[in-house]
């Protein structure tokens, strides 16, 4: 064996022989007259000053009982028994720790108590376990008689015992209360357990393989009241001929299958009422595994009986108002899979079959990046966290078709389960309808950019930017130069060609952030956002440059200073416009 294997097996034995001496819960307790007596024998039958019960802990010491001297523990490192390593039942002797290598620079040796003489017994267990010793010291040198030592060993032994006696005594003890507690547990089991019996309307019964009443609860006997109690009687004795014939068949099938079975009966009550029954009925059999009878517990299920009738009657007629409806209706379970639709629903979906769509997962109509989002909604509107009304979405047809659609969801139940109930409506055409609208509102009929509305919406937000951030934001104003006289000359839709052919050039000079806009006629505002004056005028002198069918255009500029009117600002820079115009047009200004 390596050093290494043995060193590892060293510690395993040392985690063992710990967790050994945990098991016997005697570190830090108080003195016991059993260990006493045998320490103070063992001082004497020695002649030895001192004796004591060592038990070795992780790092120290500790004396179960202690004779001459008044230490409850030391370190571990302190131990002779350390430097010694008694093994087996042998007895280990120090003569003279003086003049022994092993103990001469002990502190207990050169130090109070300047102990000489030590001898110990190791406490040995069955297993080869050693806990400590029984050891007697003194200060005098001293030599131990083959006698005494055979006696010092007999008494470490009987240390072992009384450890031994101890422990079990506390098993024995814990291992009462345990049974005391059970007895006392079982005994409020039995007591809970004829409280339900008497006061349950559920029948329970047993009977033996002849059919006999072994047992019976309040219930089942409030419908015979004719009999004070049923036991010994049979299911002839209470009942018609062929209730009772068939009680008995059903008994007779469990005890043959010896499984439980679930069976619906008919009882006639005192009164006369014919009530409905789930009874489950299962074989009794004892340890050697013979049938012994039947046992039954019976449910009066008649009320509900009448109302899953009338339950499964309405829903046909709701299923039939939601087929004919011309709203497009679909029920999703827990797991997202469609478990109904309606053939509006279907044709919504993008098949003229209901069949096609059902049993599919709701999630294959979600387009993919909303997929996560549908789910999470399905599991909230069934937890009632959540019921939509009105809420617009898009919904991918089984052609691959994205089309809009507003739904309503919400958590029904039906035939038992918690389902989701969607109702949607087809807003495609509406939504465009409503696209072109905005688009119409907010840009510039001939050129397709920005008209002035939308030029305000966006400039809100920038101006709140500006505003907090801090940056520089340059604000200019475009004007075509001589564009009447190019408009007398060429007719108005060279003029108006000239400005969409401007505006596409000017566009495509500006970056992703800024903002271009026609004012009107023939001028354009631009806003440049987070930029420099000089980047600013690179940017104005390309749109300057670029003006198609040898035209020109002049521009003037400005800085936004917050937190003035968005107007103020314009000001600025169309003075600025009309100094470049001052200029000889065909120039950019700035204020």
């Amino acid at each position: 064996m390596s050093t290494q294997a043995a060193d590892d097996r060293s510690v395993a034995d040392e985690t063992e022989r710990l967790l050994t001496l945990e098991s016997f819960t005697i570190l830090d307790t108080p003195p016991e007259p059993a260990f006493d007596d045998l320490t103070a024998l063992a001082a004497d039958l020695c002649g030895a000053p001192a004796s004591a019960v060592s038990l070795v802990d992780t790092d120290r010491q500790w004396f179960k009982s202690r004779h001459g001297f008044d230490l409850t523990e030391t370190s571990r490192e302190l131990s002779f028994c350390e430097r010694i390593k008694p093994s087996d039942a042998s007895v280990v002797e120090v003569y003279d720790a003086r003049v022994d290598p092993r103990f001469a620079d002990h502190p207990m040796v050169v130090g109070a108590p300047h102990v000489r003489f030590y001898a110990g017994a190791p406490l040995v267990l069955a297993d080869g376990t050693v806990l400590g010793t029984l050891c007697v010291f003194g200060p005098e040198p001293l030599s131990l008689t083959e006698r005494q030592r055979r006696h010092l060993a007999a008494l470490a032994r009987q240390v072992v015992s009384q450890l031994e006696l101890r422990r079990q005594a506390r098993r024995f003890a814990a291992e009462a209360r345990a049974r005391l507690v059970a007895d006392a547990a079982l005994r409020e089991q039995q007591r809970m357990l004829n409280g339900v019996l008497e006061h349950t309307d559920v029948l329970i019964y047993a009977k033996d393989i002849e059919g006999r009443f072994v047992m019976s609860n309040r219930a089942l006997e409030q419908i015979a009241p004719a009999h004070s109690s049923l036991l010994g009687l049979t299911d002839h004795d209470l009942f018609d001929q062929q209730t009772a014939d068939d009680y008995r068949r059903n008994d007779a099938r469990i005890m043959g299958a010896r499984e439980s079975q679930v069976f619906s009966e008919e009882v006639v009550h005192p009164d006369g009422t014919v009530h409905t029954y789930r009874s489950t009925k299962f074989p009794l059999i004892d340890e050697a595994g013979e049938v012994l009878g039947v046992g039954g517990v019976s449910t009066d299920v008649t009320e509900l009986t009448a109302a899953r009738a009338a339950h499964a009657e309405a829903e046909h007629h709701w299923r039939a108002l939601i087929e004919q409806s011309p709203i497009a209706v679909t029920m999703v379970d827990a797991d997202g899979v469609i478990v109904f639709a309606n053939t509006e629903a279907a044709l919504l979906f993008g098949s003229p079959n209901v069949s096609e769509v059902l049993s599919r997962p709701m999630d294959q109509f979600i387009p993919s990046g909303d997929r996560g989002a549908a789910q999470i909604m399905v599991t909230d509107i069934l937890a009632g966290k959540l019921e939509l009304r009105a809420h617009r979405g898009t919904l991918r047809r089984l052609d691959g078709e994205i089309i809009t659609i507003e739904l309503n969801a919400r958590a029904v139940d039906q035939g038992g389960l918690r389902i989701v109930q969607f109702e949607f409506r087809d807003m495609t055409a509406l939504a465009k309808t409503y696209d072109e609208l905005r688009h119409s509102a907010y840009t510039d009929p001939l050129t397709g950019v920005l008209n002035r509305r939308a030029w305000d919406d966006r400039m809100r937000a920038i101006l709140d930017d500006a505003q907090h951030a801090g940056a520089l934001l340059i604000i200019a104003v475009v004007d075509l130069d001589n564009f009447k006289l190019y408009n007398d000359s060429h007719g108005h839709e060279a003029g108006d060609a000239l400005l969409q052919a401007f505006t596409t050039v000017a566009v495509s000079s500006l970056r992703h952030t800024d903002v271009f806009a026609r004012w009107g006629g023939e001028e354009f505002l631009i806003a440049l956002p987070q930029t420099t004056v000089d980047q600013s005028r690179e940017i104005l002198d390309r749109i300057r440059g670029c003006v198609p069918a040898g035209q020109t255009c002049s521009i003037g500029y400005t800085a936004y200073r917050s937190p003035e009117p968005l107007p103020d600002t314009l000001a600025r820079a169309d003075k600025a416009l009309y100094l470049a115009k001052s200029r000889g047009r065909n120039q950019i200004a700035g204020t």
